[in-house]
Order: C-alpha cells, then sequence, then structure tokens
C-alpha cells in the first residue's frame, strides 16, 4: 500500500510593525511649533548643530559652482549628512520630552549607541544616492555627448526647447529619487532610536505612514522642502536656524504618528 506524506504548508508571517496614528492635515505645523520650542530650550547646541550644516552646504557650493558636472555628487553627500547629523537632535528632543537636561554629550553618544543601525541605514541611502547619481549622469552625457559638460553647455540648454525638455525630464526623475529617500527617511531613525523597532520594520513604517496619509506627508515633505530652499537661499546662514528647527519637529513627527 502506497505511503503517503503530507507536505507541510509554508505560510507567510507579515513582519511586525508599530501601529499608527491618524493626524490632521494641520499637525505639521504644529510640529513645526514644538520644534522652535526645542530649539529655544537648547539655543546653543541647536546653533552648533545649525552651523555645521550650514558650512557643509557653503562648502558644497563653493566646489560646485565651476564643476556642474559633479554638483549631483556633490548635493548627494550633502543629503546624506542631513539624517546623519540630525541624530543628535532627535535625542534632544527626546531628551527634553522626558524632563531630562539636554547634553551634547549624550546627544552624541546616542550615535555610537546605534551604529550598526545607522551604518545600515546610511549604506541603504547611499545606494539609492549613487542608483540616481549614475542615472542622471548617463543622461547628461547621452545628451551633450560628453561626461563633463561645463556651465555653458547648461546655459545653452536652457535656451532651447529640446534643453528645456531633456532638463525638465531630469529635474522630474531627481524629484522621484528625493520621494524615495523622503519615504525611507522620514521616520526610520527616530523609531530606532526610539526603541520602538529594528531597522527594517522602521523602514517599513516609514514607508506605511507615507502612503497611508499622503497629504499629511506631502504636506510635511513641502515645508522640509520650502525651509531648506529658503535656508538655501540666504547663503545658508538661515540653515543655522532650520536645520535644528526641522530636525526637532522631524522627532515630533514621529512622536505623533507611530503609537
Amino acid at each position: 500500500m502506497p505511503q503517503t506524506h503530507e507536505v507541510e504548508r509554508l505560510t507567510y508571517e507579515p513582519i511586525p510593525t508599530p501601529d499608527l496614528n491618524k493626524v490632521s492635515i494641520s499637525a505639521p505645523f504644529q510640529w513645526l511649533k514644538q520644534g522652535a520650542a526645542d530649539y529655544a530650550a537648547a539655543p546653543l547646541m541647536s546653533i552648533t548643530y545649525g552651523l555645521i550644516f550650514a558650512l557643509i552646504g557653503a562648502g558644497i557650493s563653493v566646489a560646485s559652482i565651476n564643476q556642474p558636472q559633479f554638483a549631483l555628487t556633490f548635493w548627494t553627500g550633502f543629503l546624506l549628512v542631513g539624517p546623519f547629523l540630525a541624530i543628535g537632535l532627535y535625542r534632544a528632543a527626546q531628551m527634553r520630552e522626558n524632563g531630562e537636561k539636554v547634553s551634547l554629550g549624550k546627544c552624541l553618544r546616542t550615535l555610537g549607541q546605534h551604529k550598526v543601525a545607522v551604518s545600515v541605514f546610511t549604506l541603504m541611502m547611499l545606494l539609492i544616492m549613487v542608483a540616481w547619481i549614475r542615472f542622471s549622469t548617463l543622461a547628461v552625457a547621452l545628451y551633450f555627448g560628453q561626461l563633463s559638460p561645463g556651465i555653458e553647455a547648461f546655459s545653452t540648454a536652457l535656451n532651447s526647447s529640446e534643453g528645456l525638455s531633456f532638463l525638465t525630464v531630469l529635474f522630474a526623475s531627481g524629484g522621484v529619487f528625493a520621494f524615495i529617500v523622503y519615504a525611507a527617511s522620514v521616520l526610520t531613525l527616530p523609531i530606532v532610536i526610539d526603541k520602538k523597532a529594528e531597522m527594517i520594520p522602521a523602514l517599513i513604517t516609514s514607508f506605511k505612514a507615507v502612503f497611508e496619509q499622503p497629504a499629511v506627508m506631502l504636506t510635511w515633505a513641502a515645508l522640509v522642502a520650502g525651509l531648506t530652499f529658503i535656508g538655501m537661499a540666504t547663503f545658508f546662514v538661515g540653515l543655522v536656524f532650520i536645520f535644528p528647527l526641522l530636525g526637532y519637529a522631524t522627532w515630533h513627527c514621529y512622536r505623533d504618528l507611530v503609537k
């Protein structure tokens, strides 16, 4: 009599992630208000963080003036520095929330305590940025016929319909990559620092927040982008105040969204 063997069924268990709260469309403005209160509570540390970030941005701009072909690479590095530096600001906001005295030393030690998660996150962001650099470099080379077109070539492109179409497509593609970076980073590091979840669940939660509450999260993205542009348009002086403000506000964004 033939023997029958039962085949064990494989079941998929979804990765558990923190639950999310529903927030109003006006919540991002409240996060900024709370961030401003954090800034006022620790002005010296806030200015120090902002000054470091502003000086990095100014240095990148100077390096990019006569080398527009490398501007995307330079600014990619600048975008990677932002979340990395903001870790201390998240910790400062957490300390103030818990009634602790804000200490620069404790904020800096937070980076060492989460060095593995931060390294994984930075590597992931770096891979996304490298993909964007490769894509944009190839697109520029195909259009201009060279890998390193000068600033005159870009100026000429602005004076033709074909050139404008190319630049529109290029910047639109950059917007797609920027959206991916935003969705991946908006909540991930605050969740990890607060020990609510490990890196992968935190990353999934960040994407879920963006896709489940697009109006709120796109409003927040617009505020972040708009304020950052203002900071850059003021020759980076504004970033001394805006960068810490956004760092603190991002913590309150996480606290409001994640149960």
